[in-house]
């Protein structure tokens, strides 16, 4: 369909604002690929950061009518290979005393960590761009995984010299 976009909103930390911004791209019917929210560096402000694959046209028109929408501080897209992509996941396996070494070479093959261990068990929280974590659960696997969460992707633009994005209006509109 088209290449894969990075979009990130800055907006009121409100659920009527999440839905309006839920609604725009609803109706864009753009294909979604990964979504987060969560807090911004401003109180009362949200992130949501979510990826599309759609052609350069029809992410900006889509671009244009966020920035338009009620309760957006502001909103941003770049391809999504010009974008800083993480994400985090925690996975459950199993933890035996004869395999500790090999798990403790994995762990440190991924920069992964140790979060908890108990009863012939441990969390791993391990993060990275998709392929690492991809690469990471395939790995743990022989140990035996008992489950996993992961946190979606969050971007952040890259810094190749592009100018940063407009700042956020300081003055919101009162709800």
């Amino acid at each position: 369909m088209g290449a894969s976009h990075a979009v990130a909103v800055l907006l009121d930390d409100d659920l009527v604002t999440f839905n309006r911004v839920v609604g725009v791209v609803r109706r864009r019917n753009l294909p979604i690929t990964g979504i987060t929210v969560g807090p911004s560096q401003m109180t009362g402000v949200s992130r949501l950061t979510f990826f599309t694959e759609a052609d350069d046209a029809a992410a900006e028109r889509m671009l244009r009518q966020l920035e338009k929408t009620f309760g957006v501080r502001a909103a941003t897209i770049s391809g999504a290979d010009d974008a800083v992509v993480r994400e985090v996941a925690l996975v459950k396996v199993r933890s035996l005393p004869a395999a500790r070494p090999d798990l403790l070479r994995v762990l440190s093959e991924f920069r992964a960590t140790t979060v908890s261990e108990r009863d012939g068990a441990c969390i791993v929280e391990v993060a990275g761009d998709a392929a690492r974590i991809a690469a990471c659960l395939q790995a743990l696997e022989r140990f035996g995984t008992l489950e996993i969460a992961r946190s979606g992707a969050v971007a952040l633009r890259g810094l190749n010299g592009a100018p940063p994005p407009p700042a956020p209006s300081s003055s919101a509109a009162p709800h």
